[in-house]
């Protein structure tokens, strides 16, 4: 009996096994790490361009964001990204949303966004700094949903340690303190505070693309301030490295790690 490879013709052969394969490095190369600095570039605001736009609301945060600190500002998710999380939060359809991280509020509100159609959904969201949680505060008044957004001038541990088990959360959104991931993650399901179906989406899991080289220069001059910051996302990249480590070992979740953004964890109750 023939197989059924032998009824494809030759040139689709090569092309059924491409696809198909599991075994092929080709089926899990992105465009992203077979093109140039350029294509990226082009490839990126290709995506952005056919993906929802910002809204006007969340431009003039942004903008006015990267006017007051261009460094502090790139701990803000990019508008695509935020395009992508508020795509997930209106698919999964999540009551009650926890974001450990808000900054000055930016990735919170494209998250209350996807829950404008989830009649009684609720975003808790912390931030550490009194300052800059004022300002998200702001931010969420100047877009119009404080009836679904709290903003919670905490730290995040605190506030973990706190929560109602009886409240269960839908969707977790961790984006704080990249040191303490492994502990939010922890308190979460030691404290069964994660619904049955619900989901943790951790960023920056990739941090820069480091995490997954980790090397470090062993004579480096730690009185150079720039060796003295790599040095630093060194280490802050052996600590996700870590976490991401001791989430594919926990019998406890499933998860899925993609390659995109500064790389997202998406992770759930095993069943």
């Amino acid at each position: 009996m023939l197989s059924r490879h032998a009824l494809l013709p030759p040139r689709l052969l090569g092309v059924r096994r491409l696809i198909h394969s599991s075994r092929s490095h080709l089926t899990l190369r992105s465009f992203l790490e077979s093109s140039d600095a350029t294509d990226q570039h082009n490839a990126y605001h290709y995506a952005d361009n056919y993906s929802q736009s910002e809204p006007p609301v969340l431009a003039s945060i942004r903008e006015a964001a990267v006017a007051r600190d261009p460094t502090e500002a790139q701990k803000m998710i990019s508008p695509l990204q935020g395009a992508f999380m508020r795509h997930l939060v209106s698919m999964q359809r999540p009551k009650s949303i926890l974001e450990l991280g808000s900054y000055i509020g930016y990735s919170t509100i494209w998250l209350a966004h996807g829950l404008q159609t989830i009649p009684g959904s609720t975003l808790c969201t912390c931030e550490s700094d009194q300052t800059i949680a004022h300002i998200a505060e702001e931010n969420v008044k100047l877009a119009g949903l404080t009836d679904t957004v709290r903003v919670v001038n905490a730290p995040a541990d605190l506030l973990l340690t706190e929560w109602d088990p009886s409240h269960k959360l839908d969707l977790v959104f961790i984006d704080a303190n990249k040191a303490a991931y492994k502990r939010y993650y922890s308190t979460i399901l030691n404290r069964d505070l994660l619904s049955d179906n619900g989901q943790i989406i951790v960023d920056n899991v990739l941090f820069h693309g480091q995490v997954q080289t980790q090397a470090i220069t062993s004579n480096a001059n730690y009185a150079d301030d720039n060796v003295r910051a790599a040095r630093k996302a060194q280490s802050i990249a052996r600590k996700m490295h870590s976490f991401n480590e001791f989430v594919a070992k926990d019998p406890r979740t499933t998860q899925v790690l993609l390659p995109i953004f500064d790389g997202l964890l998406l992770i759930q109750k095993a069943k």
